[in-house]
Protein backbone atom coordinates (compact mmCIF):
# COMPACT_ATOMS: atom_id res chain seq x y z
CA UNK A 1 0.00 0.00 0.00
CA UNK A 2 2.81 2.08 0.01
CA UNK A 3 3.04 2.77 -3.92
CA UNK A 4 0.23 5.78 -3.46
CA UNK A 5 2.53 7.52 -1.11
CA UNK A 6 5.75 7.08 -3.15
CA UNK A 7 3.86 7.62 -6.49
CA UNK A 8 2.98 11.28 -5.02
CA UNK A 9 6.94 11.75 -3.46
CA UNK A 10 8.09 11.28 -6.97
CA UNK A 11 5.62 13.67 -8.50
CA UNK A 12 6.23 15.98 -5.57
CA UNK A 13 10.20 15.51 -7.04
CA UNK A 14 9.45 15.86 -10.42
CA UNK A 15 7.59 18.89 -10.27
CA UNK A 16 10.30 20.20 -7.88
CA UNK A 17 12.64 19.92 -10.60
CA UNK A 18 10.18 21.78 -13.26
CA UNK A 19 9.77 24.44 -11.17
CA UNK A 20 13.47 25.09 -10.88
CA UNK A 21 13.71 24.98 -14.85
CA UNK A 22 10.92 27.25 -15.40
CA UNK A 23 12.47 29.37 -13.09
CA UNK A 24 16.01 29.57 -14.52
CA UNK A 25 14.22 30.67 -17.45
CA UNK A 26 12.41 33.54 -16.31
CA UNK A 27 8.89 31.84 -16.26
CA UNK A 28 8.45 32.96 -12.79
CA UNK A 29 4.59 32.31 -12.72
CA UNK A 30 4.71 28.79 -14.08
CA UNK A 31 7.72 28.43 -11.15
CA UNK A 32 5.44 28.91 -8.22
CA UNK A 33 2.37 26.97 -9.65
CA UNK A 34 4.57 23.93 -10.15
CA UNK A 35 6.36 24.63 -6.57
CA UNK A 36 2.69 24.57 -5.53
CA UNK A 37 2.35 21.35 -6.82
CA UNK A 38 5.54 20.16 -5.58
CA UNK A 39 4.74 20.89 -1.88
CA UNK A 40 1.19 19.79 -2.02
CA UNK A 41 2.48 16.48 -3.40
CA UNK A 42 4.81 16.28 -0.87
CA UNK A 43 2.66 16.70 1.77
CA UNK A 44 0.05 14.42 0.77
CA UNK A 45 3.24 11.86 0.92
CA UNK A 46 4.52 12.63 3.99
CA UNK A 47 0.52 12.57 5.43
CA UNK A 48 0.06 8.84 3.61
CA UNK A 49 2.92 7.29 4.60
CA UNK A 50 2.54 6.54 8.50
CA UNK A 51 -1.46 5.72 7.67
CA UNK A 52 0.23 3.11 5.13
CA UNK A 53 2.68 1.81 7.26
CA UNK A 54 -0.14 0.95 10.18
CA UNK A 55 -2.17 -0.65 7.44
CA UNK A 56 0.61 -2.66 5.96
CA UNK A 57 0.53 -4.73 9.07
CA UNK A 58 -2.95 -5.63 8.83
CA UNK A 59 -3.70 -8.91 6.46
CA UNK A 60 -7.51 -8.71 4.07
CA UNK A 61 -10.10 -10.27 6.00
CA UNK A 62 -12.04 -13.25 3.81
CA UNK A 63 -14.83 -15.10 4.63
CA UNK A 64 -14.70 -18.57 6.15
CA UNK A 65 -11.06 -18.33 5.56
CA UNK A 66 -8.55 -20.35 8.13
CA UNK A 67 -6.04 -17.47 9.43
CA UNK A 68 -4.08 -19.14 11.66
CA UNK A 69 -3.10 -22.89 12.86
CA UNK A 70 -1.93 -23.77 15.99
CA UNK A 71 -0.25 -26.68 17.18
CA UNK A 72 0.81 -27.71 20.91
CA UNK A 73 3.66 -30.03 22.36
CA UNK A 74 3.30 -30.75 25.92
CA UNK A 75 7.53 -29.94 27.27
CA UNK A 76 6.71 -30.44 31.26
CA UNK A 77 4.41 -30.65 33.55
CA UNK A 78 2.73 -27.43 32.46
CA UNK A 79 4.53 -26.43 30.12
CA UNK A 80 4.35 -26.16 26.18
CA UNK A 81 5.92 -25.33 22.69
CA UNK A 82 3.45 -23.49 20.60
CA UNK A 83 3.60 -23.26 16.82
CA UNK A 84 1.52 -20.77 15.50
CA UNK A 85 1.05 -20.69 11.21
CA UNK A 86 -0.17 -17.59 9.84
CA UNK A 87 -1.99 -18.78 6.47
CA UNK A 88 -2.10 -18.29 4.04
CA UNK A 89 1.81 -17.04 3.67
CA UNK A 90 2.60 -19.44 5.85
CA UNK A 91 4.69 -17.66 8.46
CA UNK A 92 5.80 -19.88 11.07
CA UNK A 93 6.41 -18.68 14.79
CA UNK A 94 6.95 -21.23 17.75
CA UNK A 95 6.54 -20.15 21.89
CA UNK A 96 7.18 -21.54 25.17
CA UNK A 97 3.96 -21.45 26.72
CA UNK A 98 3.30 -21.80 30.69
CA UNK A 99 -0.55 -22.71 32.11
CA UNK A 100 -3.52 -24.73 31.37
CA UNK A 101 -5.07 -22.99 28.84
CA UNK A 102 -4.44 -20.67 26.13
CA UNK A 103 -6.03 -17.75 24.01
CA UNK A 104 -5.77 -15.98 20.97
CA UNK A 105 -6.92 -12.21 20.40
CA UNK A 106 -6.99 -10.12 17.14
CA UNK A 107 -7.74 -6.79 15.61
CA UNK A 108 -10.34 -6.04 13.03
CA UNK A 109 -10.77 -2.95 10.81
CA UNK A 110 -14.17 -2.19 9.03
CA UNK A 111 -14.49 0.42 6.51
CA UNK A 112 -17.76 2.49 6.07
CA UNK A 113 -18.80 5.70 3.44
CA UNK A 114 -16.42 6.65 1.46
CA UNK A 115 -13.51 4.82 2.44
CA UNK A 116 -15.36 1.76 1.42
CA UNK A 117 -16.56 3.30 -1.79
CA UNK A 118 -12.42 3.56 -2.79
CA UNK A 119 -12.24 0.27 -2.38
CA UNK A 120 -10.33 -0.69 1.05
CA UNK A 121 -11.92 -3.72 2.49
CA UNK A 122 -11.97 -5.34 6.15
CA UNK A 123 -8.84 -6.56 7.34
CA UNK A 124 -7.22 -8.48 10.60
CA UNK A 125 -4.14 -8.72 12.73
CA UNK A 126 -3.35 -11.12 15.08
CA UNK A 127 -2.52 -9.65 18.02
CA UNK A 128 -1.87 -11.76 20.95
CA UNK A 129 -1.24 -15.19 22.24
CA UNK A 130 -1.95 -15.99 25.85
CA UNK A 131 -1.75 -18.92 28.71
CA UNK A 132 -3.09 -18.90 32.17
CA UNK A 133 -2.93 -21.14 34.67
CA UNK A 134 -6.68 -21.98 36.29
CA UNK A 135 -5.35 -23.84 39.31
CA UNK A 136 -2.28 -22.89 41.38
CA UNK A 137 0.43 -25.93 41.90
CA UNK A 138 2.41 -25.77 44.94
CA UNK A 139 5.96 -25.00 44.28
CA UNK A 140 5.70 -24.10 41.08
CA UNK A 141 5.49 -20.43 39.50
CA UNK A 142 2.21 -19.27 38.28
CA UNK A 143 2.95 -16.72 35.96
CA UNK A 144 1.45 -16.93 32.57
CA UNK A 145 2.77 -16.09 29.19
CA UNK A 146 1.63 -14.04 27.16
CA UNK A 147 3.10 -12.96 23.89
CA UNK A 148 2.45 -10.09 21.08
CA UNK A 149 1.58 -11.18 17.97
CA UNK A 150 1.03 -7.60 15.88
CA UNK A 151 3.62 -4.89 15.22
CA UNK A 152 2.45 -1.22 15.60
CA UNK A 153 3.99 0.88 12.75
CA UNK A 154 3.37 4.21 11.80
CA UNK A 155 0.22 5.80 13.01
CA UNK A 156 -2.26 3.70 14.84
CA UNK A 157 -5.35 3.80 12.20
CA UNK A 158 -7.17 1.00 14.46
CA UNK A 159 -6.58 3.21 17.85
CA UNK A 160 -8.11 6.29 15.61
CA UNK A 161 -10.85 4.58 14.39
CA UNK A 162 -11.96 3.71 18.35
CA UNK A 163 -11.23 7.16 19.57
CA UNK A 164 -11.48 10.01 16.83
CA UNK A 165 -14.83 11.02 15.92
CA UNK A 166 -13.11 12.04 12.52
CA UNK A 167 -11.98 8.67 11.90
CA UNK A 168 -14.97 6.70 13.11
CA UNK A 169 -16.86 8.11 10.37
CA UNK A 170 -15.01 5.81 7.65
CA UNK A 171 -13.15 3.02 9.93
CA UNK A 172 -14.93 0.77 12.70
CA UNK A 173 -11.89 -1.29 14.73
CA UNK A 174 -13.07 -3.75 16.96
CA UNK A 175 -11.20 -6.93 18.83
CA UNK A 176 -11.77 -10.59 17.99
CA UNK A 177 -11.17 -12.29 20.94
CA UNK A 178 -11.09 -16.10 21.28
CA UNK A 179 -12.35 -18.88 23.87
CA UNK A 180 -10.07 -19.80 26.66
CA UNK A 181 -9.11 -24.13 25.04
CA UNK A 182 -7.18 -26.61 27.60
CA UNK A 183 -3.49 -26.65 26.32
CA UNK A 184 -2.97 -30.40 25.73
CA UNK A 185 -0.03 -32.53 23.75
CA UNK A 186 -0.15 -32.97 20.25
CA UNK A 187 -3.61 -30.28 19.94
CA UNK A 188 -4.01 -28.57 16.37
CA UNK A 189 -6.66 -25.74 16.09
CA UNK A 190 -7.66 -23.92 13.30
CA UNK A 191 -8.45 -20.03 13.93
CA UNK A 192 -10.88 -18.41 11.96
CA UNK A 193 -12.84 -14.83 11.93
CA UNK A 194 -15.97 -13.76 11.24
CA UNK A 195 -16.82 -10.38 11.43
CA UNK A 196 -16.26 -9.40 15.37
CA UNK A 197 -15.61 -13.07 16.33
CA UNK A 198 -12.81 -15.22 16.56
CA UNK A 199 -13.60 -18.75 16.31
CA UNK A 200 -11.58 -21.61 17.09
CA UNK A 201 -12.39 -25.24 15.89
CA UNK A 202 -10.16 -28.63 16.71
CA UNK A 203 -8.16 -30.09 13.71
CA UNK A 204 -7.37 -33.50 15.32
CA UNK A 205 -8.66 -35.58 18.19
CA UNK A 206 -6.36 -34.40 20.31
CA UNK A 207 -7.69 -31.15 20.26
CA UNK A 208 -11.09 -32.32 20.34
CA UNK A 209 -10.56 -34.79 23.44
CA UNK A 210 -9.11 -31.60 25.02
CA UNK A 211 -12.26 -29.72 24.24
CA UNK A 212 -14.66 -32.10 25.66
CA UNK A 213 -12.64 -32.27 29.14
CA UNK A 214 -14.46 -29.67 32.02
CA UNK A 215 -12.60 -26.58 32.37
Amino acid sequence: MHGVAVVLACFSLITLLLAWSRWLVGRRLAAAGHLLLAVAAGWGAAALWPILASLDTYEPLVRDQVVAELHFEQTGSRSFRATLTRLPVGQIQVFEMSGDQWRIEARTLDWRGRAAQLGLRPAYRLERLSARHTRPVPGQDPAASSYALGEDRGDDVWAKARTSPAWMRYAQGNHADGPWQPLANGARFAVRIEGRTLLVDPANEAAAVSEDRPR
